[in-house]
């Protein structure tokens, strides 16, 4: 690894031709590039918008995680349009702005989706994704550290070492320190029938565990795409990143129509830096690694979607591709915060709300790895609704009976279809997971205000398998405005039913022991809202992304709305793909970094296989 590591400068980008620009220095970007890279007969160029940030405690000290929310130095800080299900409110949804992306500014979870998760993608028209491959192919670079004997007694940490890689280059482990208040709650959780889990990286995760993290089991500080894939990659002559360079579009040949009949090939890509354009070749390929809300934006900048939405923007059309922007998907939650009993010693991040505890405790991190800045987020629970909710079976029923009018009247697509019916035999199956409950050691809601030398525990609702849809369409011509985004919160109302169960449920747990001794009370929503009304109000109220989005560059069949087929490449095209999170057409039950690791992994497999033919 270098100890001073190697930028690009500018001139020794532009005007320059590389076999592969990868759009987008994140969690996949950085891993393709590491991988195509390894072959030292090919070059292979990383535009990234975002700083460096290196060795900056905001990113690198785990329990900073929300010292970048908001920062330009950081954060997108995205906004939605104002969402008609939750009363005109507008949302900010954060994505990483670092080398790194998202896995610099993520709360650090590391599992894998379900089997079944990962299969439906083959189901939907993409031979090749499906879990068999996808397990080999997410635990490459991975390298998995067991928990110590200490952290095992202290916070019954569980794993299955066939889960896990060992010889990659990503630190997962487990953080030095858990609330004991997450103890308490899995406790809880099972005694109201929720399955023990060992592991939530085997294909299987119903029921709750303690989570790994990606953590660096020695230094106690966040391993991430730029520490684990670029930084140790740093001085190989054929991978350049250049730093602070907006990609603007894609350039192609000037068709001689307005929409090509056969593929364009893409020459290179444009991008600003310091105000000014500037372009780079490419011999083989363009890769848009930007996000699933970069990807489809600079899609559609390059010609690529819509014609009727490209041509209102006054953007020449080059393919005509409808799906690009659309099926987006997004995880959803609400937090549910409770007052912790003063009688016992809690240790929780409310302490960090005094600046000069916060300082101390960051110094003690800093100096000794210790404090409060240790604290990860462990608890992870996914649960099926029949497990939570008496009226999961009517509940599920009449949604099926719903859409299924929706088909014969015309409101639902073929494709569409076929995804619900992946969703609805997910909520049918007893062991088919949808709500899940997480943890954040502090106080988390917003109706209320925390009391202060008082200690809290929210537990965060999740929503994981959506029937809204949304989008992400590019807002005008110009790169640095911010894309459309209208996720359509709710506009499918089950999604809120099934965030009402959760709501219930939680006042079951309340009530379940352990967990009931060690609660003084339920601050928000707190106990005067009962009805079905006042649930839905205080759920809008308290909705927030999570961060998760997928779909809108989705690997479909063409006809069924796809931008990229099962080798990743954007239809109408001959050398772009997309590999990152918007090609995941159908959400999985999961906080999705391994995810994109495996995703880019299979990617870098895909496209060496088609190069040594």
């Amino acid at each position: 690894m270098s100890s001073s590591p190697r930028f690009a400068d500018l001139d020794n980008v532009r005007d320059h031709t590389f076999d592969y620009i990868i759009c987008g220095g994140g969690t996949a970007g950085l891993t393709l590039a590491a991988r195509l890279s390894e072959d030292p007969t090919v070059s292979v160029l990383v535009l990234e918008a975002g700083k460096a940030n290196l060795n900056d405690p905001a990113i690198m000290v785990p329990g900073a995680y929300l010292r970048q929310f908001g920062n330009p130095q950081y954060d997108w800080a995205f906004m939605t349009t104002p969402q008609e299900h939750c009363d005109g409110k507008q949302f900010m949804w954060s994505r990483g702005k670092s080398l790194g992306g998202s896995s610099a500014m993520n709360f650090m979870s590391y599992m894998r989706p379900s089997a079944g998760d990962i299969n439906a993608w083959e189901e939907l028209g993409n031979p090749g994704w499906n879990w068999s491959n996808f397990f080999e192919y997410s635990k490459r670079g991975e390298k998995f550290t067991p928990p110590t004997t200490e952290q095992t007694s202290l916070y019954r940490h569980t794993f299955s070492a066939e889960h896990h890689g060992v010889t990659g280059e990503l630190d997962v482990g487990f953080p030095s320190s858990i609330m004991v208040g997450e103890v308490k709650l899995q406790e809880t959780l099972h005694n109201a029938g929720v399955k023990k889990l060992m592991d939530g990286c085997g294909g299987d995760v119903n029921g709750a565990w303690m989570a790994a993290l990606t953590i660096d089991p020695k230094t106690r500080n966040r391993s991430y795409a730029t520490t684990a894939f670029y930084l140790p990659n740093a001085d190989r002559p054929n991978l350049q990143v250049l730093l602070e360079a907006h990609v603007s579009r894609l350039r192609f040949p000037k068709p001689t129509t307005s929409v090509s009949a056969e593929e364009v090939k893409a020459e290179g890509v444009e991008f600003l830096f310091n105000g000014k354009t500037h372009v780079v070749s490419c011999k083989r390929e363009v890769i848009l690694c930007a996000g699933a809300l970069k990807s489809p934006q600079i899609l559609e900048l390059s010609g690529i979607g819509s014609t009727d939405h490209l041509t209102s923007l006054g953007i020449a059309p080059k393919v005509c591709l409808p799906g690009v922007g659309e099926n987006a998907q997004e995880h959803s939650l609400f937090g549910t915060s409770f007052e912790l009993d003063p009688s016992f010693n809690w240790d929780t991040y409310d302490k960090l709300m005094d600046p000069t505890r916060a300082a101390t405790e960051m110094a003690l991190f800093l100096e000794k790895q210790q404090g409060l800045f240790t604290m990860g987020l462990a608890t992870l629970s996914y649960i099926p609704l029949q497990t939570i909710s008496a009226e999961a079976k009517s509940l599920i029923y009449a949604h099926r009976s719903k859409l299924e009018c929706d088909v014969k009247d015309g409101k639902i697509s073929e494709g569409l279809w076929e995804q619900y019916q992946i969703q609805l035999r997910n909520l049918e199956t007893p062991s088919g997971v949808d709500i899940e409950y997480t943890v954040f050691p502090a106080f988390f809601t917003f109706r209320s205000k925390p009391e202060p030398d008082k200690a809290y525990m929210t537990i965060l609702s999740v929503l994981n398998h959506p029937f809204s849809r949304g989008s992400v369409h590019a807002a005008s011509a110009d790169c640095l405005a911010q894309p459309i985004i209208d996720p359509h919160y709710f506009e499918d109302d089950f999604d809120m039913k099934l965030m009402i169960e959760a709501l219930t449920f939680l006042r079951v747990l309340r009530n379940t022991e352990p967990w009931k001794s060690i609660i003084a009370k339920e601050v928000d929503p707190g106990p005067a809202v009962q009805t079905e009304q006042e649930m839905r109000t205080y759920i809008k109220e308290g909705l927030s992304t999570i961060y998760h989005t997928c779909g809108t560059c989705s690997m479909l069949p063409r006809e069924k709305g796809g931008v990229v087929d099962p080798k990743l490449k954007v239809y109408g095209t001959s050398n772009v793909r997309v590999v990152d999170l918007s090609i995941v057409p159908l959400h999985v039950a999961a906080h999705p970094q391994a995810l994109v690791y495996g995703i880019a992994e299979q990617a870098a497999a895909i496209i060496t296989q088609e190069y040594s033919k």
